[in-house]
């Protein structure tokens, strides 16, 4: 909960140090006094936007800290654990400072925090209940998002929207596969004709290269043999050539080793040449008995070249690089079929998902019914008892639609909200609504600006109430102008302006009981306070503590 607020140079106010309890506290002041500054400056230290007039005239920077308690809530803790923003003690400090050109810097528990952050871990320690929410009551997604909330069905409700997302998304991806059927047609068949001729040649990865290879060879086949047949009698031992040399020079180095050492390596270095070349000439001696003309082999690479040159040129391809434009064109004509599969995978799943979406929607429905016929009964009896005795609160509840429905006279039909009720109508109903969900809501601190505005004096005490016990579970503020109201609080803070040479100042200070009694007779009596408003004042302090205890 709010436990501390420090303000300095915001709007009119200077300087202010509030020191806030738990319970419902009641803020009042005249009107134009600055009631609104407080919820205003909460509202901006959570990441609210600003702007430069909320800084003081004459002043650089406005400066706002809100200190939380957060002993009670997990949630709040494991955020700022999450964020490493966590200290040792259960506090949760958020401090914002803006400047006169709109910039502004934000702090949790002294470390720099985004505005994201500041905003939210507000959603998680404060709500705002006023007029603009009453307004959002009037919405149909508002309105599902209670009934929701209250019967705890928020988890299952986010599995249906998610399966009819889902849904949605498989029958977009259907419907674009189908709307394409006929051009995927038209390619498979491009594809096919286009693919029958490449797999009628079946060339080979790199087979080009080895026919460019071989053809060459056989045109030139009579010259290779005449010259291989040149190097081999050259190296012929028959024929006295080299090899005897060699032989004979390695007999002469022999026959010297005894007298130069060096000869020795000199022979092992001829061994190893006249070795080479005579696996060199035996070499050349079986090629050229194993290599001879071959006119028929030659007309097959001649015309698996002429081939591979004809289907290229038709797809204007170089030969070299048809084999992989075949594999590119069996790629996409293999995943153009696969669409059938794909398709009817699809279907199978958007089926699946249509049947898990009914099964959980069937029971969401169920769940919704059961906690509707709840929570109209609980709301009927809160307005009812808030000076609209003849008012009932329905709920048409249909599979994919939640509508509120009132009737505030009994001869009257239901009808939805925007329709029938009024300003002061709207404010019991929401109020009653958040009564009826406070048992769901996980937040510390709630906020009602107003919400008593136009109601009489004993709807309004009727009211105070209400929030009184809405305090005994969570820290409640609430702005009225109402004195029964003001009175069911546990304390009261005023709001009061003063000037002072010229210049104006808000101040924000907790009531005693006797300020405060002096406070509810003002409200009741004007500016002035006689002794008989004073004990009016007394008397209502005394009924409405007596009568909050009782509700």
């Amino acid at each position: 909960m709010l436990i501390q607020i420090d303000i300095r140079d915001f709007a009119t106010i200077d300087e202010l140090q509030l020191s806030l309890s738990p319970g419902s506290t009641m803020i009042t002041g005249e009107t134009g006094a600055g009631k609104s500054i407080f919820i205003e400056a909460i509202e901006l230290a959570l990441g609210g936007r600003n702007a430069g007039s909320v800084i003081r005239p004459g002043k650089e920077k406005a400066e706002i800290s809100l200190t939380f308690d957060i002993t009670h809530f997990p949630k709040v803790t494991a955020y700022l654990k999450e964020s490493d923003l966590y200290q040792d003690e259960p506090l949760c400090i958020i401090r914002r400072i803006i400047a006169q050109d709109g910039r502004s810097r934000c702090y949790v528990n002294g470390s720099p925090a985004t505005l994201q952050c500041a905003k939210e871990l507000g959603d998680l320690l404060f709500h705002l209940h006023g007029q603009h929410e009453q307004q959002v009551l009037l919405k149909a997604d508002c309105q599902r998002d209670m009934l929701d909330r209250f019967g705890d069905h928020l988890a299952l409700a986010h599995q249906v929207k998610k399966l009819a997302e889902q849904y949605r998304s498989l029958a977009q991806q259907i419907q674009a596969i189908r709307e394409k059927e006929t051009e995927r047609t038209d390619r498979i068949e491009y594809l096919n004709y286009q693919l029958e001729e490449l797999r009628t040649i079946n060339l080979q990865a790199m087979e080009w290269e080895a026919l460019e290879a071989e053809h060459l060879k056989l045109t030139h086949v009579d010259e290779l043999l005449q010259l291989t047949q040149q190097v081999q009698q050259l190296l012929c031992v028959e024929q006295g050539f080299p090899l005897a040399d060699l032989q004979d020079a390695r007999k002469t180095l022999e026959s010297i080793h005894h007298l130069e050492p060096k000869a020795i390596s000199w022979v092992e270095n001829l061994n190893s040449a006249i070795i080479q070349l005579a696996d060199l000439e035996s070499e050349l001696t079986n090629y050229l008995e194993n290599t001879e003309l071959d006119p028929e082999r030659l007309k097959q690479i001649e015309d698996r070249v002429s081939q591979v040159y004809s289907v290229s040129r038709k797809h204007k391809i170089n030969p070299s690089g048809l084999h992989a434009f075949q594999v590119q064109l069996e790629a996409e004509f293999e995943k153009l079929n696969q669409n059938d599969i794909l398709l009817s995978s699809l279907l199978d799943e958007q089926e699946k998902t249509r049947l898990e979406h009914k099964k959980l929607a069937d029971e969401l429905f169920t769940q919704r019914s059961k906690s509707a016929k709840k929570l109209e009964k609980i709301v009927t009896q809160t307005i009812r008892s808030l000076s609209l005795p003849h008012s009932e609160f329905t709920i048409s509840l249909e599979k994919e639609e939640i509508v509120f429905l009132i009737k505030t006279n009994p001869d009257q039909s239901f009808q939805p909200l925007s329709k029938v009720i009024s300003g002061g109508e709207l404010s019991r109903l929401s109020l009653s609504m958040h009564l009826a969900l406070a048992h769901r809501t996980h937040i510390p601190t709630l906020v009602f600006d107003e919400v008593d505005t136009g109601l009489s004096g004993a709807t309004a005490e009727k009211i105070g109430k209400l929030l009184r016990k809405l305090g005994d579970s969570y820290q409640v503020f609430c702005v009225t102008h109402q004195p029964q109201v003001a009175a069911c609080g546990h304390q009261q803070i005023l709001v009061e302006k003063e000037y002072i040479a010229q210049s104006t100042y808000t101040r924000l200070r907790v009531l005693t009981e006797t300020e405060r009694t002096t406070e509810i007779a003002r409200m009741l009596g004007g500016e002035t306070i006689t002794d008989k408003t004073l004990a009016h004042a007394l008397e209502v302090l005394e009924v409405a503590q007596v009568l909050a205890g009782s509700v």
